[in-house]
């Protein structure tokens, strides 16, 4: 379940997940407090400008982030199982930076904000966890992105 998958570059992240290890009650609470999205190969979970703080787990299938920053769409990453987007813009409600359009069919689960906090006021633990999840996605996306020394 990589996170980013570089075609232009090659580079394939490491194998690094959102909520690993959480019991079924924790798995309970995360699923109850989000949207679960079905969607099929094509359909497009994300336009880029738009305004949302959510962020996506991808629970099956595989999605592509495609920016279209110059002239024409280009595919930035791909994403799987196991794996989100939207994080950015989960953490500073800013527009979205980029599309992300369905590979192949499958499901997201989207975690609003809100749904975040009333994970954080039931299980802070919980919430502290995909905090730091999500902290370690960010880290290693933009370390991969500036492979040279920050």
């Amino acid at each position: 379940m990589a996170y980013f998958d570089y075609e232009e570059s090659g580079i394939q992240d490491d194998k690094i997940t959102v909520f690993e290890g959480l019991s079924e009650d924790e798995w309970q609470m995360v699923i109850r407090n989000a949207q679960h999205i079905p969607f099929a190969k094509g359909d497009v979970l994300l336009k880029e400008g738009e305004i949302d703080d959510a962020v996506y787990i991808v629970v099956s299938g595989q999605v592509e982030v495609i920016s279209s920053q110059s002239s024409s769409r280009k595919r930035i990453a791909t994403i799987d199982e196991g794996s989100v987007f939207g994080e950015v813009a989960f953490f500073d409600s800013k527009p979205r930076s980029a599309s992300v359009r369905a590979v192949v069919d499958g499901q997201v689960l989207r975690l609003s904000r809100k749904g975040f906090e009333q994970i954080s006021a039931w299980n802070p633990n919980l919430a502290q966890q995909f905090l730091f999840d999500l902290g370690n996605i960010l880290a290693h996306r933009f370390r991969s992105e500036f492979p040279y020394k920050i």
